[in-house]
């Protein structure tokens, strides 16, 4: 009897380790940690921007009575205004598209008063050519890398121009109108909060050719055409809701 226990033990012994051995040699598997949670820049936005604008005014060509001189000039400014813009990046993807619409002042002027006579021009005659704001319209396509994104970005440009001229003993004309153009460049955003991000954008800008024609001044026609391109670089500010 005693014999027929310890053989019933041992076997018992035995089915247990060899079960333990085969739980210990089987691979254990865990669910897999969540994929980490990336920054989605998709939504609405508003906010500001400063910077400097550089203006390249060329050939820029007055006619007086029929005689045309043309004139170079390349001039800066400070930038400063606002923005506002929508984003939409698709769940799991990291290319990002939006529109964005601006509106900024500057302070750019060009001066020349003439210092002798020359053809119908006299010593004194002044042409003036300024512009006090623009804007843009914009789409945009970008690269998220989390929350850091890379954009290029285009579209049409605005902008206010206004021509005088001046002619001695005859009087001042002035024309003030709203240019047209394109707008290219591209930035670089950091958001630095879920609902705060910082960039830095460049764009170039040309509106062409155009005429501003001041009429006659005691019988005498005046026009300007000007050449008007401009390239900027801004610092922005965004708050994002």
């Amino acid at each position: 009897m005693k014999k027929t226990l310890l053989l019933l033990s041992a076997m018992l012994i035995g089915a247990i380790s060899t079960a333990s051995a085969a739980d210990l040699s089987r691979p254990v598997y865990t669910k897999a940690p969540p994929p980490p949670v990336l920054f989605s820049w998709t939504g609405f936005y508003i906010g500001v921007n400063a910077g400097g604008k550089w203006l390249s005014n060329t050939n820029d060509d007055v006619t007086v009575g029929g005689t045309t001189f043309t004139f170079g000039d390349n001039e800066s400014s400070w930038i400063a205004g606002g923005q506002v813009g929508y984003n939409w990046q698709a769940p799991g993807s990291a290319w990002v598209f939006g529109v964005e619409g601006d509106i900024d002042a500057h302070d750019f002027s060009r001066s020349l008063v003439l210092a002798t006579t020359v053809g119908p021009l006299l010593a004194g005659d002044t042409f003036s050519v300024e512009s006090k704001w623009q804007a843009s319209l914009r789409g945009r396509i970008g690269y998220a890398v989390d929350r850091v994104l890379l954009y290029a970005t285009g579209g049409v440009a605005f902008t206010q121009v206004k021509g005088t001229a001046t002619l001695v003993g005859v009087g001042t004309v002035t024309d003030d109108n709203t240019r047209v153009g394109a707008t290219v460049g591209g930035g670089i955003e950091w958001a630095v909060w879920n609902n705060i991000s910082l960039g830095v954008e460049a764009r170039y800008t040309w509106y062409g050719d155009e005429t501003f024609n001041g009429g006659a001044l005691a019988g005498v026609a005046v026009s300007d055409r000007i050449q008007l391109n401009t390239a900027e670089v801004m610092g922005k500010l965004n708050f994002r809701f």
